[in-house]
């Protein structure tokens, strides 16, 4: 638990695989699809036509996702690795 809330134990980037550095890229436009759906959300009452830019940002981000998993199933299978950004030392941390 400790390593987690410290950073300890975390991996640099340069030891990661390719499948786990592919499972690091779903993973982070997976966050980022969120981000902006949640943008748009927030901004749907008040200003609705921003909503809609950070909703195409989200289906943008969706359409890279899905080509990324395809790209993993053709290289690795089905399983893609559970790794997060907060897994690997020294990889940019969201702060929206």
């Amino acid at each position: 638990m400790l390593s987690r809330v410290f950073g300890f134990g975390r991996r640099s980037f340069d030891s990661l695989s390719e499948q786990e550095i592919l499972a690091l890229a779903i993973s982070s436009e997976e966050d980022d699809g969120r981000i902006y759906r949640a943008y748009a959300d927030g901004l749907a009452q008040d200003f609705p036509q921003s909503a809609k830019v950070f909703e195409a940002m989200a289906e943008e981000e969706d359409g890279h996702r899905d080509s990324l998993i395809e790209l993993h199933r053709r290289r690795f299978g089905e399983r893609i690795p559970l790794i997060r950004r907060e897994h690997v030392r020294g990889f940019y941390e969201r702060k929206p």
